[in-house]
């Protein structure tokens, strides 16, 4: 069971086209894994899907977590990562980071 302790909302961006597109991060304390849930609701996705909703998660192991906070120079990695996101939608900035550090995830798509 995950344990939610802190959530960190990296950005929550409303578009004046209805579009809207959030993503938080937290970290399960039972395992030390970084979580990113993504949730976006967009015509794109009611026409491609039958519904707006398009929801998606970046799961970090320990490792990956430890990484992070080395590549960041901060063990605080929700501050590290929200510092970074800056409440703009920089999900390939971030995944291009982990990619050339060699920070390995899953994503998975609901």
């Amino acid at each position: 069971m995950k344990t939610k302790n802190r959530i960190v909302t990296l950005y929550d961006i409303k578009r004046e086209d209805g579009d809207w597109f959030s993503l938080r991060a937290y970290i399960d304390s039972s395992c030390n894994k970084l979580y990113l849930e993504g949730q976006d609701f967009t015509k794109l996705a009611k026409d491609m899907f039958g519904d707006e909703e398009y929801e998606y998660f970046y799961v970090f192991s320990t490792e990956s977590v430890e990484k992070l906070k080395v590549i960041f120079n901060n063990d605080d990695v929700l501050d590290a990562i929200s510092t970074f996101f800056h409440s703009e939608m920089l999900n390939s900035e971030f995944i291009e980071l982990c990619k050339k550090n060699d920070i390995p995830y899953e994503l998975y798509v609901v």
